[in-house]
């Protein structure tokens, strides 16, 4: 845990709720396998986030019950989405987290299926004890799969199409230019049947995990309809 490391910083996670989740891998994934991997992916984040920074400091936005319960079983935070869209949610949460006396807030995706909590800590470190915003550019897309703003030179999320440019740009004219780190494992998110493909062969225990998730989705779902 890196709480001797770096002042209070709150991981903000975006969820939507299970059947919306990974719409992209619907046309190519059974929908029980595309609802497995989305759990799995969210459990590695936050399993991540609490080993590196704490239960307390890792917080999810928006989902269902599911989504919920893995939040709750990870040790983290689940709160409403404020359902005005990804980046007011996220900059409320952020509002919020600098509010409580954080002094920089860190966005990941819940699709990040190989993170680990060194990755948050090199994230942390690289702030200089949250005085400097830090990123990891999404590949290939252009998009942000890590995004740290300390509250001195907050700005709000740009997140959607070449969100990493916009973020640089941001966060230059917020007076402080973005750190960018080199971290494949944050670089690599999913969202598309190859990237799926591509995991099972590249990270260890990712077919076994996906597995027990389908199944402890089937021993969630008749409580839900009893």
């Amino acid at each position: 845990m890196i709480s001797a490391v770096a002042a209070p910083l709150r991981l903000i996670v975006p969820m939507k709720s299970l059947d919306q989740a990974k719409s992209r891998l619907w046309v190519d994934v059974p929908t029980h396998e595309r609802e497995g991997v989305t759990l799995l992916m969210l459990d590695t984040v936050l399993r991540a986030g609490v080993a590196a920074l704490g239960s307390t400091a890792v917080h999810v936005v928006g989902g269902d019950a599911f989504i919920q319960g893995v939040v709750s079983d990870a040790g983290a935070i689940w709160s409403e989405d404020s359902g005005e869209g990804l980046n007011p949610s996220i900059w409320a949460a952020m509002q919020s987290a600098y509010v409580d006396g954080c002094r920089a807030t860190l966005f990941m995706p819940g699709d990040l299926p190989s993170v680990h909590a060194e990755d948050i800590v090199a994230i942390a470190t690289a702030s200089l004890d949250s005085t400097r915003p830090v990123g990891v550019r999404a590949e290939p897309d252009g998009g942000t799969n890590a995004l740290l703003i300390p509250a001195t030179c907050a700005f709000s999320p740009k997140l959607g199409f070449d969100s990493y440019a916009k973020h640089t740009a941001a966060a230059e004219e917020a007076g402080t230019p973005l750190t960018t780190l080199d971290l494949p494992r944050v670089a690599f998110d999913m969202d598309s049947f190859d990237d799926m493909i591509w995991a099972g062969n590249n990270i260890p225990g990712f077919s076994k995990k996906l597995y027990d998730w389908q199944d402890w989705l089937q021993t969630q779902r008749p409580k839900e309809n009893a």
